[in-house]
């Protein structure tokens, strides 16, 4: 006698092929040929504007209130209020297409960045606690993409931009390179 199939063997391969779906993709360190935003990303950047530093020095009634996204390669960090970090870097410009070892093997590709960076500005982060210590932590080299908005006071040292993080995601050094770093 022929038996119907239980919902639970029906629903295997659907649960599957989600399963798969989710984990393909870039990754946490994006790993991929182009850059591909993670979904928390995406909507963390959604209706934020580019940060263009001198810009927002020179006309700062312009991009007061903007919310804002940039990459920071970090050149020094410290102790901030509340246990979040100060952290100090230049604007790092993306490659459109991730540089890549071998360029048949996406695990191979990493987050790129143009060689020349930009104005030095700082940003104030919560970090994650995976974020914080241990040998991925957020620190001198690592790239940051942050998404915050500008704030009212500059930094005393230097009279730069401070953006008061809302968001961020980051790449230890060896996890993102430098246009030209991988010979294709």
């Amino acid at each position: 006698m022929p038996t119907t199939p239980s919902v639970r063997n029906v629903a295997s391969p659907f649960v599957v092929a989600a399963v798969l779906v989710a984990c393909g993709g870039a990754g946490r360190w994006g790993h991929a040929r182009n850059y591909v935003p993670n979904s928390e990303e995406k909507s963390q950047i959604e209706g934020a504007r580019e940060l263009d530093a001198p810009m927002a020095q020179l006309k700062p009634e312009q991009w007061k209130g903007a919310k804002v996204r940039f990459f920071l390669v970090v050149s020094e960090r410290k102790p901030a209020p509340g246990g979040a970090a100060y952290l100090t870097g230049k604007i790092a410009t993306l490659n459109e297409v991730n540089n890549c070892e071998n360029k048949y093997d996406d695990d191979s590709c990493r987050v790129t960045i143009k060689p020349t960076l930009h104005e030095t500005v700082h940003a104030t982060i919560a970090l994650r606690a995976e974020d914080d210590v241990g040998e991925l932590r957020v620190g001198t080299g690592t790239l940051v993409r942050v998404v915050g908005q500008i704030s009212d006071a500059t930094d005393p040292d230097d009279g730069k931009l401070v953006v008061q993080g809302a968001w961020y995601r980051q790449w230890p050094i060896g996890y993102y390179i430098k246009e030209g770093d991988f010979k294709q």
